[in-house]
């Protein structure tokens, strides 16, 4: 964990080192064991370092041997030593032991194709004095995060987007398209931001720059779906265990201790008993846990401890009314954008309490969306069955899905899916992904917020990058969907949640390897009939207890309900309906307060309240 930021001017002026030092200090919290700087005529650097437990961990700016190429990073090369070795049969002189260093001779060798054969976790920036080119590059998943904005006369980035907004030349003005796919989605597409003029570099590209050109986007890495095949079940299983294993012995390093956040399901206990393998006096795992009954697992987590043999700790959380509020404001001051996930709440808890212990913490992002693990991919593909089945006047096989959707699911669900048996699967993935639907969002909205969307609307886009989707399942389309747009918006909460308190999080779902592998699997072998995560659940077993993988598992799902309806009840009501927020003009006050009084008296719709309040809160912040 560290952070960047950095400017290039782009009309011939020289970079301002006051104003470069103002980018780093925003964003101090991410590498509080110092800065330094790189200035060259019309270029800054700035990076900022967070002392880890390892031997790769130095200060940087680094530069090659002529000092030609200097480069800025936030991130890990997890397989640095492999290619060291590599470049140093090729003549090439290290200064020091850092795994960052290794870029900037790949880059002398490889120029724009360095990044193919790393394995790791970055944001960087690369100054090649020869070519005048500024490169910006971002991991192929987005774990780490980088932006950047265009003004007339620069182009700035930074590792979070603080860092940019301290140049007065980029305005703080809500982006209305990233907010009608907030609040349809619950995410940001693509390469924007809830900002108008701050861009979100996608994963696994590059960004280049000269200084008399414009920025060229070029994607060095992305998803590719195989076509559903036959499979062996045993064989399958053991190449996905051999592969992950690689990446979390990858991901532990040399770094002692190291933590892992437990949450007592299958994922973070595969991470935990892999780990245990391999050296298990050095592991911390840590746990959240909640007072209402129906949502704490910290029994789940500390057996799953014990069974891998690991000291354990946990801490609960619990939102007081008088301090809710205030500790949310530091959440999205950290954040820097709003977001749907209630979880953050309980991850900021968790990574204050973690930073107690360790440096370094290595997490389960990425399995949900790699495995099927939601519930909208079973409800996807029953719905697909069912209408196929209708298609083909094939009543039994329609009335077996019937009868699962109800089963699983109720009577709404089941009502939906025979109203939309008709509609296209990307129709159908699209009601099932929403947290408004397009016409709550029409009766939210208000004139003016429509008027500044013009043409533009969230579903169309939806549709688009499903069609497009290298792809041929409805599933797969969805798991593309959601890793090309909802994980980045996961990851920056993983990320700026840990940053805050100096600790680097690392999630070995996320290799690369690991990912494309998923990507290979056929659908049965990631749901089968209503099992979710299936491969993962063979891979566990011989590893971990039947009940750990059998069971239900909510993952770190705060009890947001119960909050919203008991302690936290007046607070929201009275920001959300106060002058200061109705006088945004972006919502109708009668729809508003529908959607208050309709979650307060029955509990539905918790998560569109919980995305008004923190939209709110965001917009105080961050625009007012």
């Amino acid at each position: 964990m560290s952070g960047i930021a950095g400017i290039l001017m782009t009309e011939g002026s020289p970079a301002d080192e006051a104003g470069l030092k103002h980018q780093i200090d925003a964003i101090s919290h991410r590498g509080p064991d110092g800065a330094a700087t790189f200035l060259n005529k019309g270029v800054g650097l700035a990076h900022c370092l967070l002392k880890i437990p390892s031997a790769v961990s130095l200060p940087q700016p680094l530069t090659n041997e002529d000092g030609s190429v200097t480069i800025v990073c936030d991130g890990r090369v997890f397989n640095h030593e492999e290619l060291r070795a590599q470049l140093l049969s090729r003549g090439h002189a290290f200064v020091t032991p850092s795994d960052i260093e290794v870029l900037v001779h790949l880059y002398e060798d490889e120029g724009e194709a360095f990044l193919d054969n790393v394995n790791g976790m970055y944001g960087l920036a690369i100054w090649d004095e020869r070519r005048g080119r500024l490169l910006l590059a971002r991991d192929r998943i987005g774990v780490k995060p980088l932006y950047y904005a265009k003004t007339p006369a620069s182009l700035l980035f930074g590792s979070e987007i603080k860092a940019i907004l301290t140049d007065n030349s980029v305005r703080r003005r809500v982006n209305f398209r990233a907010m009608s796919d907030f609040f349809g989605l619950s995410y940001i597409f693509d390469n924007e931001t809830m900002f108008e003029d701050v861009m979100a570099l996608p994963p696994g590209y590059t960004l280049t720059i000269e200084a008399n050109g414009e920025p060229r986007l070029t994607r060095y890495w992305d998803m590719e779906f195989a076509p559903d095949h036959p499979w062996d079940e045993q064989q399958l299983a053991e190449q996905g265990l051999e592969i992950f294993r690689k990446a979390v012995l990858l991901e532990m390093g040399d770094v002692k201790p190291l933590g892992i956040h437990l949450s007592g399901g299958i994922d973070s206990s595969f991470i935990t008993s892999v780990a245990a393998e391999y050296d298990r006096d050095r592991l911390i795992t840590m746990s959240a846990g909640f007072r209402e009954k129906e949502y704490d697992e910290r029994n789940y987590a500390l057996m799953a401890a014990e069974k891998a043999g690991v000291v354990h700790k946990e801490v609960e959380v619990y939102p007081e009314a008088e301090t809710f509020i205030d500790t949310m404001n530091k959440v999205i001051w950290h954040v820097d954008e709003p977001t749907v996930s209630p979880g953050i709440h309980s991850f900021y808890i968790l990574s204050e309490f973690t930073a107690r212990y360790v440096k370094v913490v290595l997490g389960g992002q990425g399995s949900n969306e790699l495995l099927a693990g939601y519930n909208r991919y079973i409800l996807a593909q029953i719905s697909d069955l069912f209408s196929e089945a209708l298609r083909h006047l094939r009543l039994g096989a329609a009335l077996t899905e019937v009868r699962k959707t109800k089963g699983f699911y109720g009577w709404r669900p089941l009502k939906k899916m025979i109203l939309e048996a008709n509609k296209s699967s990307g129709q159908r993935a699209l009601r099932i992904a929403s947290t408004f639907t397009p016409q709550e969002k029409d009766k939210l909205f208000s004139a003016t917020l429509k008027e500044g969307l013009a043409d533009y609307t969230t579903e169309k886009r939806y549709h688009n990058g499903f069609a497009s989707a290298p792809a041929a399942t409805t599933i797969d389309r969805m798991m593309y969907l959601d890793m090309k747009n909802m994980m980045p918006n996961m990851l920056r909460i993983l990320d700026r949640t840990s940053a805050a308190f100096g600790v680097e999080p690392r999630t070995p779902f996320l290799d690369h390897h690991f990912v494309e592998y998923a990507a290979s699997l056929s659908d049965d072998a990631v749901l089968k009939g209503t099992e979710s995560k299936y491969i993962l659940k063979k891979m566990g077993e011989g590893i971990l207890k039947h009940d750990t993988i059998y069971r239900d598992k909510s993952g770190f799902a705060a009890p947001v309900t119960p909050w919203l309806q008991g302690p936290l009840r007046t607070a929201a009501r009275d920001i959300l309906l106060s002058d200061q927020s109705l006088g945004r003009g972006y919502f109708t006050p009668a729809a508003l307060q529908s959607f208050i009084q309709r979650h307060e008296q029955t509990g539905k719709g918790v998560w569109q309240v919980w995305m008004l309040l923190i939209f709110e809160l965001w917009h105080r912040q961050f625009i007012d």
